[in-house]
């Protein structure tokens, strides 16, 4: 399979899950209206922008293909990594209280939300550093290919 195959491939792919994500939008919404309850709507709510968030980012996979790619450069990421160093700071910061307060509540019984939702910040919080450490990578990366 040629390399425009793949990406045509990759590209029906994308818009078929941007489908099923505005269905995922349209069924929390449904369940919002359907309960009261703070944490339902809650999680409804997180999965909502979840999958708004997704269909930008299958929409710039679709883009990369479709139009000229939006690169990025080795000045491009000079340019804000200071900022982007001190914001992996914060991270490692929000992953290590999450990480404390799951270990203050351990055995506790009474207190299964809190640890539901600290575990969520704290997966979400390991997924953003990760986020970061990779676009750390692609930066060594062009630094290396220079």
């Amino acid at each position: 399979m040629s390399i425009k195959e793949k990406q045509e491939e990759i590209t029906k792919a994308m818009k078929e899950w941007q489908t099923l994500e505005n269905k995922a939008v349209a069924q929390t919404a449904k369940i919002m209206t359907e309960t009261d309850h703070p944490l339902i709507r809650l999680v409804m709510e997180v999965i909502q922008r979840y999958s708004n968030m997704h269909h930008r980012v299958q929409q710039m996979i679709i883009d990369g293909f479709e139009q000229e790619f939006i690169g990025i450069s080795p000045d491009d990421l000079v340019r804000v990594w200071d900022s982007i160093e001190d914001h992996i700071k914060l991270e490692k910061k929000t992953i290590e209280m999450a990480q404390a307060g799951l270990a203050a509540l351990e055995g506790t019984s009474k207190t299964v939300l809190q640890q539901y939702l600290l575990t969520y910040l704290l997966v979400d919080e390991q997924k953003h550093d990760k986020m970061l450490a990779d676009l750390d990578t692609i930066k060594k990366g062009m630094f290396k290919s220079a």
